[in-house]
């Protein structure tokens, strides 16, 4: 196979990766470097706040390209006045939906044209529904792949159950289809969502799944007691681990008094500090602190798409205990799945006390991996091979 001109559009910077969706391009972006392509980046320069210098720099000068993707027509820009108070009030008479090209510039078309006219790729893949507008100006004969990252239609169900009512995350399903549509390839981030994205699309869009490839460890077991989480500012994080501090870790420290939770991330800004916890704030060395852990643990209880955090912990050989949710996608990597509290101080425990229980679960872990990787690489050549 001939070496295959990609571009990757997205609204969202690489660097720093600071956030499950950056690492998720970051990680793309490696593996079609290993698969010898050749890489443009798009940056579609849609929010004001965005610092996209370091990722500028380390993509290169001659790799990297940027649209002013910030105007809105009236009629949306009225509209997102209206969500907005409605967000204010917990009220939902009108707008609950995002329409699908709600966060496009009106001009957005004309530059992409414009571009497109001086640049030319095998494939275009752009990342998140939102932006999939992007395929309408690109060229006959170019491959259309759409990076999802998770099901939009069901995020407002997942955001409400937390209580953040951010309607901008919400599409109806048949809007999703229509997105999706555009697409001559729609990669799926694990194998459930795949299904669904085929339940909703043509047979002419092929749907496939890549999840996450990562470095993988050999299987060890460390001798702390140290148990660990990771994440991010995200409300549904939060939400998880508070509900993990009020009603496991309590049972937690009558079982195990040994066992020292750390929580790591830049979810510590978030939470309270407490003496039943360490907060270890952002972590530079993930290597350095996952060798350390003698347990992950993910008590997400919301969310869609796949917990990138949890292959990283899997990817690292770490025994985990984790919610029913936050393992999506990841059946049959070895993790203690349990909603009880109860249960999961119980699982924790007996990782903690038990040698031979953490190196089983931490070889699983390294063989599920490699599986899983040589899975996505497959995924990733019938992608790459394909044309139109």
């Amino acid at each position: 196979m001939s070496a295959k001109k990609i571009l990757i559009a997205a609204e969202t910077p690489v660097l720093p990766i600071d956030r499950g969706n950056r690492k998720r391009i970051w990680n793309l972006m490696k593996l079609l470097e290993q698969n010898g392509c050749d890489i443009d980046f798009l940056y579609l320069d849609t929010y004001d706040d965005a610092d996209i210098k370091e990722t500028r720099e380390w993509i290169g000068e001659d790799h990297f390209y940027s649209i002013k993707n910030k105007k809105r027509s009236f009629p949306v820009f009225i509209k997102r006045k209206i969500r907005k108070v409605m967000e204010i009030l917990h009220c939902q008479i009108a707008f609950k939906y995002f329409s699908l090209d709600e966060r496009v510039s009106p001009e957005l078309d004309n530059d992409l044209k414009k571009f497109f006219s001086e640049h030319h790729y095998d494939q275009v893949w752009v990342v998140c529904i939102y932006n999939s507008r992007v395929f309408i100006s690109v060229p006959k004969g170019t491959v259309k792949v759409l990076e999802t990252q998770n099901v939009s239609c069901v995020k407002r169900k997942e955001y409400e159950a937390v209580g953040y009512r951010n309607y901008e995350f919400a599409l109806k399903k048949e809007t999703e289809a229509e997105g999706l549509s555009r697409a001559d390839a729609v990669i799926a981030i694990q194998n459930e969502e795949e299904e669904f994205f085929k339940s909703i699309l043509p047979d002419s869009v092929k749907t496939l799944t890549i999840g996450e490839n990562m470095p993988v460890h050999e299987p060890h077991v460390s001798p702390s007691k140290m148990v660990l989480f990771l994440g991010s500012t995200y409300v549904i994080n939060k939400d998880g681990l508070m509900n993990f501090v009020e009603n496991v870790l309590p049972i937690l420290k009558k079982k195990c008094p040994e066992a020292e939770v750390v929580i790591a991330g830049s979810i510590c800004k978030t939470i309270p500090d407490s003496p039943d916890y360490r907060k270890m704030g952002w972590v530079d060395d993930l290597d350095e602190i996952y060798r350390e852990a003698r347990v992950v643990i993910n008590p997400v209880r919301h969310g869609a798409g796949l917990n990138i955090k949890m292959v990283e912990a899997l990817s690292q050989a770490k025994p985990i205990v984790s919610v029913k949710k936050g393992m999506r996608g990841l059946k049959g990597c070895g993790a203690s799945v349990t909603d009880d509290p109860e249960k999961f101080a119980e699982e924790i425990t007996a990782v903690i006390r038990d040698d031979e229980k953490a190196m089983s679960m931490s070889k699983r872990a390294v063989e599920f991996m490699n599986e899983y990787e040589e899975s996505n690489s497959r995924a990733l050549k019938e992608l790459l091979e394909m044309t139109v």
